[in-house]
């Protein structure tokens, strides 16, 4: 791994070379931006069932970043450093800086199509299935990569490696305790096709480094090894100004960080319908097996780092790595009234592929989740928005989440969010 990376770097600083020797940089932009989220959340039920003496929880959440950019056509660069917190989580005199950190810190150059970018970094591609910024989460998702790829009107091609270590270390051998990353080392590939005519297709491979057993101690030899899990899959679509339809498949094999062999996979099928250009029907389904009870090999696929909010319903019951599975089936309707205002209502269907034992009957309907969301940009750089849900669970459903117990018979959850980001200093060069 340890060379990939070293060809990697090797080719981010031959790259200027490859530059027309008569081309001249002219000057470039400087930019500095904001971006600040408040965001209330109240939850009575969210993520898995309440049970009767649980109570219903309500906080603030906040996300706050300030990025400086630089773009001169062929050299661009982005730092952005963000703090989270729940108001009232830090003291007014804290010293505690361990949820503020260096959200963005890369550069990258880019010539005749080609681009080669180094640093902290979001992966997301697809609809972050797999690889998403997720900007859902207060903190979002990256990675210290080095990424390298060509793209044209109907190719793109990404390539990124990372290689992680916890501290700096000297005659220790490279044992990656995962203080950080979940993964010690990484290899990412993705192609997507684009026909003018709507069709696209794309390919995603992935595969992940993890480090198991021991370390070396003392006098204690290690009995440590590197395991690799291998993700695969594609996305294929059409669309047009009244279809949009994808369907996607990924596979997972090899060893995950447990050491534990994997064989597991998830389908998708999803649809969007315009009576209107204001006015969108959609519906899908998705399906993860869960664990087979009768296989030695892990059959629940690990969605890796995506954006967990976008599928399967707004109160996040379900990852796709539930033990029993889960189908869900769901339809929506989206619409825009007003010129600003858009409004989004959908319901979920779930249900698992394993037959789960109540009371001595196997069941498999686990509920159904209505969602509700909002959106209204109240002037430019200033966007509101916020959703209410609530669950209909069956009593399949606390034992699918391992909550064992008598639930409640309501459970819901709501958010109000304001998100501010403008561009306060803008100069060209």
């Amino acid at each position: 791994m340890q060379k990939f990376i070293a060809i990697a770097l090797l080719a981010i600083f031959v790259f200027p070379l490859q530059m027309n020797a008569q081309e001249e940089e002219k000057g470039g932009e400087f930019s500095i931006d904001i971006n600040l989220r408040p965001r209330f959340e109240y939850r009575n039920g969210y993520s898995y069932p309440r049970l009767e003496t649980d109570k219903p929880s309500a906080f603030i959440s906040n996300r706050a970043r300030i990025g400086a950019n630089f773009d001169n056509g062929f050299l661009s660069a982005r730092i952005a450093a963000q703090d989270i917190s729940v108001w009232g989580q830090k003291r007014q005199n804290d010293n505690d800086g361990a949820r503020t950190t260096m959200h963005e810190a890369w550069a990258q150059m880019r010539h005749d199509g080609f681009f080669a970018k180094i640093g902290r970094q979001s992966l997301s591609y697809d609809d972050g299935r797999i690889l998403s910024e997720s900007s859902w989460t207060p903190t979002g998702i990256w990675h210290d990569a080095v990424k390298l790829g060509y793209e044209n009107p109907m190719n793109t091609i990404h390539l990124a490696l990372a290689y992680n270590q916890s501290r700096e270390k000297t005659n220790e051998g490279t044992f990656y305790e995962p203080v950080g990353q979940p993964y010690q080392n990484m290899q990412m590939a993705w192609y997507q096709y684009r026909n003018p005519t709507g069709f696209t297709a794309s390919a995603l491979f992935v595969n992940l480094g993890f480090e198991t057993g021991d370390p070396a101690t003392g006098n204690e030899p290690a009995n440590s090894k590197k395991v690799y899990m291998q993700t695969m899959g594609t996305n294929i679509g059409y669309k047009n100004n009244i279809w949009n339809v994808m369907g996607t498949f990924y596979y997972q094999t090899g060893t995950n960080s447990n050491d534990e062999k994997v064989n597991a996979y998830m389908l998708a099928l999803r649809g969007r319908y315009a009576f209107k250009p204001q006015l969108f029907l959609y519906g899908g389904t998705e399906f993860h097996p869960g664990q087979d009870p009768d296989s030695e090999k892990v059959t629940r696929m690990d969605l890796l780092y995506r954006s967990n909010h976008s599928f399967m319903g707004s109160m996040d019951y379900f990852r796709g790595y539930d033990y029993y599975g889960v189908w869900d089936k769901y339809i929506g309707l989206n619409w825009n009234p007003w010129k600003k205002l858009g409004l989004d209502l959908r319901y979920h269907h779930f249900s698992s592929q394993q037959p789960i034992d109540v009371d001595g009957t196997n069941k498999k309907v686990l509920g159904s989740e209505i969602d509700f969301t909002f959106t209204y940009p109240i002037r430019k750089h200033i966007m509101l928005e916020g959703g209410y849900s609530f669950m209909l669970a069956t009593d399949a459903m606390p034992i699918a989440k391992d909550r064992p117990g008598n639930p409640d018979s309501w459970q819901d959850w709501a958010y109000v969010s304001l998100t501010i980001n403008p561009t306060i200093f803008k100069s060209r060069f």
